[in-house]
């Protein structure tokens, strides 16, 4: 994977060819943040994690998941972002056309057939890119999620922001808390779109139920939420997350097969009344303990975001401090010698103590 550039439209490329994928990395990385995934798995998890993509490029015949299916997962997906992302099929010599019409019926944006120009390559990635930005420019001015009516990213940005200005301005505290549902992916994979949906307009509503009238609540992922938390505490606001989880922790939805019972995973960022960072920064501490709680494979899956601590940098000492140091020691002179300076003398003189020693019992060895 490349490394990203904020500068850059961030394209994905699908295949299981390497050399399809370099080709396509070689034509398109000066202009662009070029993704690659070596099949349609690959890739759905990557979107599902990474909204700044703005194009997809995807083969047709892949293993694991083919670009189909992808295509329907995409299509069907419940976040806006995902949606409505242009994805260009990258069709073979080998493929009908008959899979051809199926896969535009299924949502495909555009064409491109294999193997391909630069100039077809670049021309349709910078049509669909400044398509993608326009759409995300729309969704960003309606404020709102479309499917659970809970502020969106950009709505969530700018009410934190307020926020967090007032908290800074009055020494109050104030937290930030993510919340995402446990295995929803495979979830959605297994049971299809219709139970998803459920699942992610039930657990909505009763986070809404749960929260204080003072909070905010925002959809900010496939199956990821967020909750400001005004004038809250560290203390306070594991008290409020845990009356979250346990509300939504009840909820059992009936597949017609199998019962499923949800689960919230969350991690959340406190800011004390001295504190001085911005909102994007507490969002960013917030993910952070977010990603660990969900990594947790037992106990309680809650994580507060901690500052890690500096790590201090060993002190290191040149053969002439350590040559002053000894004749200090020889000398009798110890209280010049530096603390620090004590153990990179000791394991400088190592060497020298040792073949003291063995010379010693050498002599005391009967001949």
């Amino acid at each position: 994977m490349s490394e990203q550039s904020s500068d850059l439209p961030v394209v994905l490329v699908v295949d299981d060819s390497k050399v399809i994928r370099r080709a396509a990395f070689k034509m398109l990385g000066d202009g662009y943040t070029v993704l690659e995934a070596n099949d349609g798995l690959d890739a759905w998890q990557q979107l599902q994690q990474n909204n700044t993509i703005s194009v997809v490029f995807t083969d047709l015949s892949m293993p694991n998941m083919d670009g189909i299916e992808l295509l329907v997962n995409i299509r069907s997906s419940e976040d806006e972002h995902i949606v409505a992302l242009p994805v260009i099929i990258m069709t073979g010599h080998g493929d009908t056309e008959a899979a051809k019409q199926e896969v535009f019926d299924k949502g495909a944006t555009d064409f491109i057939t294999k193997p391909f120009e630069s100039i077809d390559l670049l021309s349709r990635a910078k049509s669909y890119a400044k398509l993608s930005r326009k759409v995300v420019e729309l969704e960003m001015k309606t404020g709102y999620d479309k499917l659970t009516g809970l502020y969106n990213v950009s709505s969530f940005k700018e009410s934190g922001g307020k926020a967090l200005s007032f908290s800074l301005r009055h020494k109050l505290h104030i937290t930030t808390a993510y919340f995402e549902i446990d295995d929803f992916q495979k979830t959605y994979l297994r049971h299809g779109k219709s139970i998803a949906q459920q699942i992610l307009l039930t657990v909505s509503k009763r986070l809404e139920s749960s929260m204080r009238s003072e909070d905010i609540a925002a959809r900010i992922g496939v199956a990821k939420f967020a909750v400001l938390l005004p004038m809250t505490s560290q203390a306070k606001s594991l008290v409020v997350i845990g009356r979250i989880r346990e509300a939504i922790n009840k909820l059992v939805f009936d597949t017609g097969t199998e019962k499923i019972r949800a689960s919230l995973s969350s991690g959340f960022s406190t800011l004390g009344q001295d504190d001085a960072i911005d909102f994007n920064e507490m969002m960013n501490q917030a993910d952070d303990a977010l990603l660990r709680a969900v990594s947790k494979t037992a106990g309680d899956k809650v994580v507060g975001y901690i500052e890690k601590e500096p790590v201090e940098k060993e002190t290191v000492f040149s053969d002439e401090q350590l040559i002053e140091a000894a004749s200090y020691a020889v000398q009798g002179d110890f209280y010049k010698l530096d603390d620090n300076i004590l153990q990179p003398l000791i394991d400088k003189l190592a060497p020298f103590i040792d073949y003291v020693s063995n010379q010693t019992n050498a002599d005391k060895t009967p001949g």
